[in-house]
């Protein structure tokens, strides 16, 4: 079998003619190389090189050889340069889902983080609900997810995130706009945009209202926290979403947000396929994640003037 270290000795014996020059450029011993190109003639079965005198003639086997070789020796290199990357975490490809709440602005932050850095890292992510991204994982088919439900499975491992508390959100004209802080109870009676019957926080929400028998208009069910806001401004009503949603759309949606209490919690997890090989990559990216979600945090203090921490 033809070998690199063959190719390699054949190349630098054409490129200069001869076989003491060849050794000099590969750092090896005269003797090592005329081993080495025989042996490639024994492999091949081809007679590479004439002897005149203290030089060597490339046959035209040899030049036809040459071409090939030095293809091949190139692609060699390339893998060797792509392996380098691999081992200094510059390439590599990583898969990730999220929910809606972090998947519309803050995941696709922190991945252009890690690709301004890492140009050639080839990443695919995914926004949608808890229950796909679950069963992704359970198939072991991203690196890691980010959820707000989870169920016990033994193909997946979870950690906690972070736990925030949801924003009351209006439009900038609504006559609740000019309140620091905002109730349950000030909602009673209130156009309001209400989440699906069959997302997470409908129950969660739905049961803070009717602890405190108050009893908001419903007058449309949002799939998310950004069609919420987007429903809210359209038809003058509020609604409790994600702030980090709302950060990022009450400029361009013309609302404001406002604290709300009692505390409606927004819990996420990091959820792990258990039998995928570890990938370096995703822990970095989980590292900027978590970065990035502590900058929104202190943004949304400064803004409302209180944590939304639990």
């Amino acid at each position: 079998m033809v070998t690199v270290q063959q190719l390699k000795a054949f190349c630098a014996a054409v490129e200069t003619g001869s076989i003491s020059m060849a050794a000099e450029r590969l750092c090896l011993s005269q003797p090592a190389v005329s081993k080495i190109i025989s042996s490639l003639e024994q492999d091949t079965r081809l007679n590479l090189f004439d002897r005149e005198h203290r030089r060597i003639v490339p046959t035209s086997e040899a030049h036809f050889l040459y071409k090939e070789a030095r293809r091949l020796l190139a692609e060699f290199n390339n893998i060797t340069l792509v392996a380098e990357e691999l081992r200094a975490l510059h390439a590599g490809s990583l898969s990730v889902a999220s929910i809606m709440a972090l998947g519309l602005h803050i995941i696709p932050s922190s991945v252009g983080k890690i690709l301004r850095s890492r140009p050639n890292t080839d990443v695919t992510f995914r926004a949608r609900s808890s229950s796909k991204i679950m069963q992704w994982a359970i198939a072991q088919q991203i690196d890691f997810g980010i959820v707000s439900t989870t169920m016990e499975h033994e193909a997946v491992s979870k950690e906690a995130l972070g736990t925030i508390h949801a924003v009351c959100i209006m439009p900038r004209n609504h006559r609740l706009a000019a309140r620091t802080h905002i109730n349950a109870k000030d909602l009673d009676g209130e156009p309001f945009i209400a989440f699906v019957k069959d997302g997470s926080m409908r129950e969660v929400i739905d049961k803070v209202f009717e602890d405190l028998n108050v009893r908001p208009r419903c007058m449309a069910n949002a799939s998310n926290s950004h069609v919420a806001c987007t429903l809210a401004k359209h038809l003058n009503a509020v609604s409790l979403v994600d702030p980090y949603t709302a950060m990022h759309i009450l400029r361009q949606e013309e609302l404001v947000m406002k604290p709300f209490s009692p505390s409606v919690n927004y819990s996420y997890q990091l959820i792990w396929p258990r039998y995928r090989a570890s990938n370096p990559l995703a822990n970095i990216l989980v590292t900027e994640i978590k970065t990035t979600l502590d900058q929104y945090d202190r943004l949304l203090e400064e803004q409302l003037g209180t944590s939304l921490l639990r």
